[in-house]
């Protein structure tokens, strides 16, 4: 152990935080949405918490975050082609700039491919994050801490 992080299992090889706080992450699009990981790998939004939507942020630097599913296990990516995903293996496709925007909800984009964003549509489902921007509501989350 360094610095107050520690090394996960083999398939698990990205360190975390210990002191790392679960937490939802609230979209306001549509009927509000809860952003969850489901073990299949799938992601997308449901207006109930269910135990898939708890989540750990956890930073990387300062501004750059990685986010991975607590039930799933899963961390949550962004490809090329601006798609989410959930996987085991952490990448720099997991890498996300955390950005606090003005309404005081976050905004979380693609290190590794500039300019795409994660957003859920208005129905809770995962847009393409090249067709959307960050000052939309689709982009904009509210981290939920548990209590």
């Amino acid at each position: 152990m360094r610095d107050g992080l520690q090394k996960g299992k083999a398939s698990d090889p990205h360190p975390i935080r210990e002191e790392v706080k679960q937490q939802l992450l609230y979209c306001r699009v549509g009927i509000g949405y809860h952003l969850q990981i489901l073990p299949s790998g799938s992601v997308g939004g449901v207006h109930k918490p269910t135990e898939h939507c708890w989540l750990k942020v956890f930073s990387m630097k300062h501004g750059v975050v990685g986010i991975r599913g607590v039930k799933s296990a899963l961390y949550l990516c962004m490809n090329g082609k601006g798609l989410a995903y959930a996987t085991e293996q952490f990448s720099d496709d997991c890498l996300l700039k955390e950005h606090l925007e003005e309404n005081h909800y976050n905004t979380y984009s693609s290190l590794s491919h500039p300019g795409f964003y994660l957003a859920l549509s208005h129905k809770g489902v995962l847009r393409k994050g090249s067709s959307v921007g960050r000052h939309q509501a689709c982009t904009h989350f509210l981290p939920r801490r548990k209590s």
